[in-house]
């Protein structure tokens, strides 16, 4: 299979569903941005489609494989970036050694950072606009630089796809466009299918992305034209307002 396809998942912790009976399919190229208010279970998709979940009910196949049952495999193919990374800000990392463990680690013992795996460095390093930044230590960048390595140790391995949760959180809105048209970059010059998990689409994006529309279940998937529309929207942001044409999505967290 070229693509991704999730029919009737249900799937969540602790034996309580966050989404329920959600189905959608993608054929490559695809370029996808899941957006719902928080506790949506955008996370939570994401973490299926690579295998940390288990679903309750229904299938979820990744360029043909079974996530859970096949997770080494998906890994190899589908790079997954999550909002936060467990990098203690005191240990002083390399930017060299995050974007070289993206390939070391799936790599047995001894993992050691050969001329070739440098050379690989630096050719992923420069592809995110980072190069020369191999020596920089990784806490002593701005966050938008930061989001941009731990992209890159995704990217070292070539992926067929790049699954991001909320790349965007904690950037200005500069550093945000910035992250935005790097996405798109690779996505057109490399090929790579996306994945990507939002509040909001993007008012920098220059590509016209698939959008699925979530808030525990399926409420729209299609073009942004098809639907982004106000009957829709109401129905997922609890908080939604409307000024003088204008609609503002509320954060409020979902409780249901």
């Amino acid at each position: 299979m070229s693509g991704v396809r999730v029919e009737g998942l249900t799937v969540g912790y602790g034996g309580k569903p966050i989404l329920k009976d959600l189905s959608f399919s993608l054929e490559s190229p695809f370029f996808l941005v899941v957006m719902g208010p928080n506790g949506a279970g955008k996370s939570t998709l994401l973490r299926t489609l690579v295998g940390v979940l288990k679903p309750y009910s229904g299938s979820v196949r990744v360029y043909g494989l079974d996530p859970w049952r096949r997770r080494r495999e998906v890994r190899s193919v589908a790079a997954y970036v999550p909002q936060l990374m467990n990098i203690r800000e005191e240990v002083p990392v390399t930017v060299e050694e995050i974007v070289a463990m993206g390939l070391l680690s799936k790599l047995p013992p001894p993992r050691l950072i050969s001329t070739r795996v440098k050379e690989l460095v630096r050719e992923v390093l420069a592809l995110v606009d980072m190069a020369g930044y191999e020596r920089k230590f990784f806490n002593q960048l701005s966050g938008g630089q930061q989001k941009r390595v731990l992209i890159a140790s995704a990217l070292i391995r070539r992926p067929k796809a790049l699954i991001l949760d909320e790349p965007g959180s904690m950037l200005d809105f500069k550093a945000r466009c910035e992250l935005m048209q790097l996405i798109e970059k690779i996505h057109v010059r490399r090929g790579t299918d996306v994945i990507m998990t939002s509040h909001e689409i993007p008012s920098c994006m220059t590509l016209e992305p698939d959008l699925l529309l979530l808030n525990r279940a399926t409420y729209a998937f299609g073009k942004i034209n098809e639907v982004l529309r106000r009957e829709i929207l109401v129905k997922i942001y609890p908080g939604m307002t409307e000024r003088e044409g204008l609609l503002i999505l509320g954060e409020d967290h979902v409780k249901r």
